[in-house]
């Protein structure tokens, strides 16, 4: 499929560039600073005890990604996400030139301006068991039937880092920057050189993972809570958080101000789990 209107863009400096926009229209970032717990009064959101002291707010948005599950944990709120494991690969400078970004099968792929080419396992759902395993398993049960020749399962140290409790503390991982999947990078660039055998042998100069707040529809929250009042949740992209990114922020913004949206969010409710 080829759609001349799509683009792409560095998520390492689109990040940055997005939090520097809201500086100047007078946000304040804490970067590094975890949110430990909510404070309700009258079944109303109140405030946040973060480590820098209690910051009083009347809106909180929870968007959180991996570790949103946890934060809604206290208010007997359904989110089952299950962390997915997503790996990424930069290459040396390629011999062919390739300006389209690409998905298909097993293989996503970019050449950047300089000739280097980003390429990542796209169909691979690779899962590291944990305790969240257990507690929201039977709801991927469908999706896991449906895509298991595509499910992988992976008992490692993120489970003994479960048991151990450290997931827990959301002081304890800044970030969540898991070992590349390297077995599944390597299949990826297999692939690659199936479908472009002049690309020549391909050396990875780099690779990064992340996790991915994946739900057992693949569709986002998106949800201004009734309990407690003033909690909005914005989470479970799914993998597709980068492109939805602009209008969740919309739509989150207008729940906000006005306590709607133009937009139908029954299906993005968190009350579909429950």
């Amino acid at each position: 499929m080829f759609n001349p209107t799509d683009g792409c863009a560095e998520p390492a400096k689109v990040a940055p560039a997005f939090a520097r926009a809201a500086v100047r229209h007078g946000a304040t970032l804490l970067e590094c600073c975890a949110a430990n717990c909510f404070e309700i009064t009258n079944g109303a959101i109140s405030g946040v005890e973060t480590e820098v002291g209690f910051l009083k707010a009347e809106a909180v948005v929870v968007a959180g990604g991996a570790w949103t599950s946890r934060l809604l944990k206290p208010f007997d709120v359904s989110h089952p996400s299950l962390w997915i494991r997503g790996s990424v690969a930069r290459t040396a400078l390629l011999r062919i030139e390739l300006r389209k970004l690409v998905v298909w099968g097993a293989t996503a792929y970019r050449q950047r301006a300089d000739g280097r080419l980003d390429i990542a396992v796209s169909e691979d759902g690779f899962h590291d068991l944990m305790l969240d395993s257990l507690a929201y398993g039977h709801k991927f049960l469908p999706l896991a039937i449906k895509n298991w020749n595509l499910l992988r399962l992976s008992v490692g140290r993120p489970l003994v880092q479960s048991l151990m409790g450290e997931f827990s503390d959301f002081t304890t991982h800044r970030t969540l920057s898991p070992r590349p999947d390297w077995w599944g990078l390597n299949r990826t660039k297999a692939l690659f050189l199936e479908e472009y055998p002049d690309a020549g042998q391909i050396e990875f100069e780099r690779a990064w993972a992340g996790y991915i707040d994946y739900m057992p529809d693949e569709l986002p929250v998106i949800d201004l809570l009734s309990r407690p009042a003033g909690m909005i949740v914005a989470a479970g992209l799914s993998g597709n958080g980068f492109g939805f990114g602009p209008i969740v922020g919309r739509t989150v913004s207008d729940l906000i101000v006005k306590g709607q949206s133009v937009h139908e969010l029954q299906p993005f409710t968190s009350r579909r789990f429950q």
